[in-house]
């Protein structure tokens, strides 16, 4: 074992920014269970498949409720723990179970056919910017019944929402949060206040709990969170798959040419690029992990990148291989806590690849752009490529 490799373990050096599988390749060369100190509060990180089920499938003893990023935060709408929870999950389920996202196909083929009809004048333009996020940011925004008029404002809305979860110091993204607030805040009201229009929104705004209608904190927190997550796995799950592909020509083409299965092909980008690395649980009493011991209100990683790249369950497992079938992946996370939008998520980037290779054969990359910046998440902020569009 090289303890060298697991000693330069830093999540924020420009090695690990850059590459996933650095951080992989360090976690691996140490201990199941270490404490991580280059992060105030310090924090243990779990990263073998086994140790991440454990943590996972144990949500009375792993907690989300105290945040499920680095930092302590007060309980609010999914992200806390039963029976809140329960409740807040229960509320939105149904717009998110496989018969209502099925509905969502010819609306989303319709997104994907115009954003590619914008671009078609042009020989160069950027994947991420032009396709890969107007598509998920506006559907979200139609699930919700929020106007569509200012994708770009409710994207760096996300971004910001996103970035203060991993920041060592939050506070420098609150003002543009409460500005988010705010106009959610407004939204709410004014869906209380008007007929209901069949819209998320509007059912979260007229929610009841305990006897009353739920609060204007509890309506907003809640929409934060499903918007942030119905649109930034998806972005980077189609800006990962697509920057694999396009590294290797050869890929692409036989991607275009229908010789790579679509449902392998997301879920291996899934398990070899998740666009959340990992995410955070807090102990709710004295635990151990593989002999290590983690005091009562620690926080614990547990890293999904690592995890779906376990030699034990996977072979091969530094290799994206297109064919691979894949049955074993916590891209989407475990248990009571299992993404709500994993079926919107894959039913985007089915829609979207498949506009792509009927419209774009001979796509490619300019070059591999820039990351998006919060080091739990990984995918491209930046993806340039050129292509003629078909009509």
């Amino acid at each position: 074992m090289d303890r060298g490799e697991a000693s330069a373990l830093d999540f924020l050096s420009p090695e690990e920014m850059a590459d996933p599988s650095v951080t992989i390749r360090r976690l691996y060369a140490g201990d199941r269970c270490r404490l991580y100190e280059k992060f105030e509060p310090p924090f243990f990180v779990v990263s073998r498949f086994e140790d991440v089920n454990h943590v996972l499938m144990n949500p009375t003893r792993f907690l989300s409720g105290h945040g499920q990023g680095p930092n302590f935060v007060a309980p609010a709408g999914i992200v806390s723990d039963p029976p809140m929870h329960t409740f807040f999950r229960r509320l939105v389920q149904d717009d998110f179970k496989p018969g209502a996202i099925a509905a969502l196909r010819p609306r989303l083929q319709a997104i994907a056919d115009d954003l590619l009809d914008a671009v078609a004048g042009r020989d160069a333009w950027d994947l991420h910017d032009d396709f890969a996020f107007p598509l998920p940011v506006t559907i979200i925004c139609e699930i919700f019944g929020i106007p569509t008029d200012d994708l770009a404002q409710f994207k760096m809305w996300s971004d910001v929402a996103v970035a203060a979860l991993s920041a060592q110091d939050p506070a420098g993204y609150e003002a543009e949060l409460q500005r988010m607030a705010g106009y959610l805040l407004d939204l709410v009201r004014a869906k209380r206040g008007s007929p209901d229009d069949g819209s998320l929104a509007a059912r979260i705004a007229r929610a009841r709990r305990d006897g009353g209608t739920i609060t204007d904190e509890d309506a907003v927190n809640l929409i934060v969170q499903l918007f942030v997550a119905g649109n930034e796995t998806t972005t980077s799950l189609i800006t990962n798959a697509m920057m694999r592909l396009l590294a290797d020509g050869g890929q692409w083409r036989a991607f275009c040419a229908g010789d790579v299965d679509m449902n392998r092909l997301i879920n291996e980008s899934l398990r070899f690029d998740p666009p959340l690395l990992a995410m955070f649980r807090t102990t709710a009493a004295d635990e151990t992990i593989a002999g290590t011991p983690i005091p009562a209100g620690t926080k614990v990683m547990v890293h999904y990148a690592a995890a779906n790249r376990d030699p034990d369950v996977c072979p091969e497992p530094g290799v994206f291989d297109v064919h691979r079938s894949v049955r074993k992946i916590m891209s989407f996370a475990l248990g009571i806590h299992f993404c709500i939008g994993a079926e919107l998520a894959k039913l985007e980037a089915q829609v979207m690849l498949q506009a792509l290779r009927r419209r774009c054969p001979d796509l490619s990359m300019i070059d591999a752009g820039e990351r998006i910046g919060p080091f739990l998440f990984w995918g491209r902020r930046k993806l340039p490529v050129r292509s003629g569009i078909r009509p």
